[in-house]
């Protein structure tokens, strides 16, 4: 092969009829048409579960298309491996959440105000994260016959990365505000030579060692295409999250930063790896036409073990996630500060934040747009015992967003 590039042409084993929609995606459509509607309507609980109502109708429409285009689609979309991967995807996904504890990158605002149904719709959402990841990049199926140079791996190579992938992800969490990019891609270079040394059918490093770069490429372009549908879905839901990422706070294309763009390609190849890994200590199935891919089930109690932690890990990491990165919930009529209603929804920023400005006499969206952002945030905490909520980015985007609504302030 040596160090060129040629494409190889990925013919689909099972291709369907393209000019009949199945019934499925039918459906699916009608409940993402409908979704909007009821959205535009104003109609709840649908503006504030908008995301998660839209998220898996979108799933269905990707796994139609992507398995009329190849057989290898229609293998991740059989039950007994999609289900595992939605229940692990929960997991894959609180450890950005429990990460995002010290970067402090997004929060989430006005979210169902009872627990049980906040819970459920967190994990309904972080659910569909891996599986959208693998569907995404099946649709790429131009890009699956790519070959390109050949990767050499050895032993102290992997052990390179591992280090690599422990100092970049160890500089994010020490110094967030300098180098929180960097855990994109700090996980993948911890995890994948572990994927690799036990299965390297399903490692992306295996891919680039035999010059197979197809798989690589889909993931990237399938990454950078959920990440715009996840950011334009999230724009609109009334329960959202929003970024307080630094130095880009100012520019946003929805709610993220242009540069942020760049993170979901390289988060697309962490959740494939994520999940390959589980998949790897026979804790969930993958599809695999290799021999070496298919790994025996592990004994039942090291599964219900790994089980048992994934739930305590995610249980721990939600009931953080209620103090450190969940903001706001739905405000309920009787809770709204009298004479603040206009600030509850100013930004997602709920009643309880809303009452504690009206203690510094900001009872409108004109007061908090005159106001400083750092004065507020001192004033704020001053009698506080936790400096949890709301961070200080949070209170430059409420001010930010008032003095849009009142410039002349």
């Amino acid at each position: 092969m040596g160090r060129s590039w040629r494409m190889q042409a990925v013919l689909p084993h099972n291709a369907q009829p393209r000019h009949f929609p199945s019934m499925r995606s039918a459906l699916a459509v009608g409940i993402i048409v409908s979704a909007w509607v009821l959205l535009v309507a104003d109609v709840e609980p649908v503006p504030t579960w908008f995301y998660v109502i839209v998220w898996y109708p979108t799933l269905v429409l990707f796994a139609d298309r992507a398995a009329r285009r190849s057989s290898e689609a229609s293998m991740w979309i059989r039950p007994r491996v999609m289900l595992p991967m939605l229940a692990w995807s929960v997991p894959i996904w609180l450890l950005f959440e429990a990460a995002n504890f010290r970067l402090r990158n997004w929060y989430y605002v006005l979210l169902p105000a009872h627990p049980i149904e906040r819970w459920t719709g967190v994990a309904l959402s972080f659910a569909t994260v891996v599986p959208a990841v693998v569907l995404s990049s099946q649709l790429f199926t131009r890009l699956r016959g790519l070959h390109g140079p050949r990767v050499r791996i050895t032993r102290p190579q992997l052990r390179i990365a591992e280090l690599v992938g422990l100092t970049t992800g160890a500089m994010a969490l020490v110094w967030p505000s300098i180098f929180f990019p960097l855990i994109w891609g700090a996980v993948w270079l911890l995890v994948d030579p572990y994927v690799y040394r036990r299965c390297p059918d399903w490692s992306l490093l295996g891919d680039l060692e035999r010059g197979r770069w197809g798989r690589v490429a889909s993931l990237l372009a399938g990454g950078l295409l959920i990440g715009l549908l996840w950011e334009f879905y999230n724009y609109w839901a009334r329960g959202k999250w929003i970024y307080t990422v630094p130095w880009l706070e100012d520019i946003k294309l929805f709610e993220m930063p242009p540069f942020g763009f760049l993170g979901f390609p390289v988060f697309a190849l962490e959740a494939w790896t994520l999940f390959h890994a589980v998949c790897v200590m026979g804790l969930a199935q993958a599809p695999s036409d290799s021999p070496e891919g298919r790994r025996p089930a592990r004994p039942l109690w090291i599964r219900l073990g790994a089980v048992g932690l994934a739930v305590t890990f995610s249980i721990g990491t939600l009931l953080g996630m209620e103090r450190l990165t969940i903001s706001s919930t739905v405000p309920r009529l009787e809770d709204i500060p009298v004479g603040s209603a206009e600030l509850v929804t100013l930004r997602g920023m709920g009643t309880e934040h809303a009452g504690a400005l009206q203690g510094l006499e900001i009872r409108t969206v004109c007061a908090l747009a005159a106001a400083e952002p750092t004065t507020i945030w001192t004033d704020l905490h001053r009698d506080r015992a936790t400096w949890d909520r709301p961070t200080e980015a949070e209170v430059r985007i409420w001010v930010r967003a008032a003095r849009r609504q009142c410039p002349g302030d």
